[in-house]
């Protein structure tokens, strides 16, 4: 699909869309693949409304499909959190500051997990680096079947200048990508 084309599906539709790229998993049956197995489902966090709505897709995936564990990481960008706090401004970027920011990352991503994907075995993991690289990284290294992402929907400017963790992952990871979108319509598998 050419960027232009998925850049207006992922950004115009109020349903969440899967953009499907990278290896299948599954059986063969005839000509056609159909997907059975889903071992291990990623999903990512920010720990925002969105991340949440992507949890909730992903538990009802890994119930469905029985999967063995849900892998929920989080990826910090240490020097971009650091500016963005204000304390760095007025200290620097201590040794000291830089651990208290890990610790409430990893506190935070625990308490995500506890409310959002309880009742499915769970493997969590605090990242840091690019969020997109290491997102792909460790679908590579944990040999993950599915991501499910959420994306905040940017568009113009914003897009732009930020670019989507999602549509990069979407570009980059070697398994199948669904792609969770803010919408008004809530995920139901028959």
């Amino acid at each position: 699909m050419p960027l232009s084309l998925r850049h207006f599906v992922t950004s115009s539709l109020f349903h969440p869309v899967a953009l499907l790229r990278g290896r299948s998993t599954g059986i063969q049956r005839g000509r056609r693949r159909a997907v059975t197995q889903l071992k291990r489902i990623l999903v990512p966090t920010d720990f925002s409304d969105h991340s949440e709505r992507a949890a909730a897709y992903a538990v009802e995936l890994a119930r469905r499909y029985q999967a063995e564990e849900v892998h929920c990481v989080h990826v910090s960008d240490i020097p971009a959190d650091l500016l963005a706090t204000s304390a760095y401004y007025m200290t620097g970027p201590s040794e000291q500051f830089v651990e208290q920011v890990r610790a409430e990352g990893r506190k935070s991503l625990e308490s995500f997990v506890q409310k959002h994907l309880a009742g499915v075995p769970v493997r969590t993991a605090f990242l840091e680096g690019r969020p997109f690289v290491e997102i792909v990284r460790y679908v590579r290294e944990n040999n993950i079947d599915l991501v499910v992402i959420s994306t905040h929907g940017r568009s113009g400017i914003k897009h732009a200048l930020f670019g989507s963790v999602a549509e990069k992952v979407v570009r980059k990871a070697p398994c199948p990508v669904l792609v969770v979108k803010r919408g008004e319509r809530d995920f139901v598998l028959p």
